[in-house]
């Protein structure tokens, strides 16, 4: 009787620890990150909780940027190309649809023409937005279809990075060397202002209330905050260095910027309500910033270095290092998801 009851128990295991060949990995990672690492070159995701890789994907010839769908079971990877924005390399043109529970490509768009996609942004309707630097546009995206619903004009070069208003009504775009800020009119897919910025300009990013968009004019050591409500320049932060890239803190109080000073990396808080750099810290951060992204679990600060290939993580409270991840090679944009059951 005793060996019956082995017998049945070690079957019944089996069955539950059966998966059928071909079937997606089952084990449920509920909070993630996910990495864009150019040397990969691909992308690799994150448990977010205990920071360990669940699975990689490589494709390409370096991807820059990446972001979740909106329940977070697939990532979507544009392929840009070999080199900087502005600078001679290859013209790709395939943005991917990662499954994230094991990294399984489950389909790809060739964006054609519409060359060197870089910038991406998923809006409440699920909706991809996702620049063109070649075609000086920004693509609209079906993510069931998989096709390009719509474009709209930037009538800038260089057209980079953006930021898209909660409503989706309109898309802010960094045009870098242009020294312009586009400015999009989503329902009417026009152009709705060209913004001269007067230096080269880099990164997009949106205040929480969306009261103003903010880019980086590393050129002229600011970062310039600009009114939504009429595009006009509010104000201005001087920082030492060259700012690069900002994300607001989740109640919009502070603004943290990731730049470049001598050589290194260096991170600015920016008290908002101030408008002032309240603490600074370039330690042991490494020497060429790839991206800045807030964890929205913990709250941290991560900011990726693509020489080293390490993604630090900065206590938002005292403005010091807490820990260090090591990364894939050349680390750049880095997202976050809870995926939704």
């Amino acid at each position: 009787m005793l060996r019956l009851s082995i017998y049945l128990f070690l079957a019944l295991l089996c069955v539950v620890n059966w998966v059928a060949p071909g079937a997606p990995n089952q084990m449920q990672h509920k909070r993630l990150m996910l990495v864009v690492s150019k040397g990969l070159p691909g992308i690799t995701i994150y448990d977010a909780v205990a920071e360990e890789p669940v699975c990689r994907a490589t494709m390409g010839i370096s991807p820059h940027e990446a972001a979740f769908s909106l329940d977070g079971k697939q990532a979507y990877v544009p392929v840009y190309g070999s080199s900087g924005v502005g600078q001679p390399g290859t013209d790709e043109h395939v943005l991917h649809f990662i499954r994230t529970s094991d990294c399984k490509e489950i389909g790809t768009l060739d964006t054609g023409e519409n060359k060197r996609p870089h910038g991406i942004a998923v809006g409440r309707s699920g909706t991809i937005y996702l620049t063109a630097e070649i075609a000086q546009s920004v693509l609209l995206i079906s993510p069931q279809d998989r096709q390009i619903i719509a474009t709209i004009p930037t009538r800038s070069p260089y057209s980079h990075m953006i930021a898209l208003t909660q409503d989706e009504k309109t898309i802010y775009v960094s045009n870098v060397q242009s020294k312009t800020v586009s400015v999009l009119n989503v329902p009417e897919r026009k152009l709705a202002a060209l913004i001269q910025t007067g230096s080269e300009n880099q990164r997009m990013t949106l205040s929480p209330d969306e009261r103003w968009f903010v880019t980086n004019l590393g050129p002229e050591h600011k970062i310039a905050f600009y009114r939504t409500s009429d595009n006009a320049l509010d104000f201005t932060i001087p920082v030492d260095g060259t700012p690069f890239v900002s994300k607001f803190s989740a109640d919009g109080k502070f603004l943290y910027n990731a730049g470049h000073d001598n050589g290194r990396i260096q991170v600015w808080k920016v008290d908002v309500g101030q408008r002032k750099v309240v603490a600074k810290t370039r330690d042991n951060l490494g020497t060429n910033a790839g991206s800045l992204e807030v964890n929205p679990f913990n709250h941290l600060v991560y900011v990726s270095d693509q020489d080293t290939n390490r993604i630090s993580e900065i206590d938002p409270e005292n403005w010091s290092v807490k820990k260090q991840l090591a990364a894939d090679k050349r680390p750049d944009a880095m997202a976050f998801i809870e995926v939704q059951q």
